[in-house]
């Protein structure tokens, strides 16, 4: 999973980053053309260490998230239209887009617009993509019609229409996200990793000082959450960067002080996975028990496939169970022999925390 963090100057962007990350990327003046931050960090999993006593697992591997920090949108973007190439490049390779906005008042950091309005700037924001997506979408539509004027080929006619469908859309100030797209219409634009199709997640920077109000101020911005595909979060990054730079032991004390049920990541990554619809399985064993990413709705061949393709093309049936039998078993065989472990074929659908072993024909 790959997300962009995108968000006006001087609101927190690099800061969230930096605790998601575990990174120490500069913050402040950052605002500079060009500039990409990238990280990759490890998605906590309690579930790993008990799956991996289990099997005697050398080591344990998570599954992890690249994050992309990118300069942030100005005025000046808005009212030009024009983003930098390679920010925008960067972030058409994303998943998800999560927009960090600004809550937090700070005379020593001022707001680029002078004053702090954060549906303002995610409005400013949305207004920049949709304006990069139209222009892809015009440009694409100007060479389709130009070279199949003459021609009706049935791939090309219905990219146009599809394309026609998404700039009407955007021309109305809509994002893309909201269109209900056919499987094979979706295939059809794929490839342009249009902005405002990406999921989007609000994340709304507050002060410490405000954490009392978080509540509150999560209600105010759940209104976004009515259009498609679009979460909200509310979390002090500075705080949070603090309690990611302790360690178990502080961060423990740390958060029952500041009244904090989970840290920012957990939470950041918990809503990622929900708007992405993902979910987590296992494969363990002596060398290596490790979690894996898999998009809701698919099969124990799509999960061979991402261990590694050998396993896909040779796939007989995998053998599954829930993490949390397992542990409460204490072995295969005493899973086994309750009736546990299932034999499952190629249409099985994987679900949340399945620990699956693939069988697969080695001759293939």
């Amino acid at each position: 999973m790959k997300i962009g963090i995108v968000g006006r100057p001087q609101v927190g962007k690099t800061t969230v980053f930096n605790t998601l990350a575990h990174s120490n990327a500069e913050i402040g003046g950052y605002t500079s053309r060009g500039q990409i931050n990238l990280s990759t960090a490890n998605v906590p999993d309690d579930r790993l260490k008990p799956l991996a006593e289990i099997s005697g697992s050398e080591k344990t591997t998570p599954a992890t998230i690249d994050y992309v920090d990118v300069a942030g949108v100005t005025k000046s973007d808005v009212e030009q239209a024009e983003l930098d190439s390679g920010m925008l490049a960067e972030l058409r390779t994303v998943d998800a887009l999560a927009h960090v906005v600004r809550l937090f008042e700070d005379a020593s950091v001022p707001h680029v617009d002078g004053s702090v309005d954060a549906e303002r700037d995610i409005e400013s924001v949305s207004l920049e993509f949709t304006l990069a997506d139209l222009q892809i979408v015009e440009n694409r539509l100007d060479r389709l019609r130009k070279q199949f004027q003459n021609q009706k080929l049935p791939e090309q006619q219905n990219e146009i229409r599809v394309l026609e469908t998404c700039q009407e859309t955007l021309e109305k100030g809509e994002p893309l996200r909201g269109l209900n797209l056919a499987a094979n219409e979706e295939k059809l634009i794929r490839g342009y990793g249009f902005l405002t199709q990406k999921p989007l997640l609000i994340v709304c920077n507050i002060s410490e000082a405000q954490l009392d109000a978080a509540d509150e101020i999560l209600e105010h911005f759940t209104k976004y959450e009515a259009e498609p595909r679009t979460a909200v979060i509310v979390l002090a990054a500075q705080l949070e960067l603090e309690l990611s730079q302790l360690d178990e032991t502080d961060t423990e004390i740390f958060m029952a002080e500041m009244g904090l049920q989970a840290s920012a990541l957990e939470r950041f990554i918990q809503t990622s996975y929900q708007l992405l619809e993902l979910l987590t399985f296992f494969t363990t064993g002596p060398v290596e028990t490790r979690a894996w990413t898999l998009q809701e709705g698919q099969t124990a061949v799509d999960a061979a496939g991402r261990i590694h393709t050998d396993f896909a093309n040779a796939f007989i049936r995998s053998e599954t169970l829930s993490w949390d039998d397992l542990v409460a078993c204490g072995s295969y065989p005493e899973a086994r022999s309750k009736g546990l472990l299932r034999a499952e074929g190629k249409t099985y659908q994987v679900q949340e925390g399945d620990v699956l072993l693939i069988l697969a024909n080695p001759t293939h």
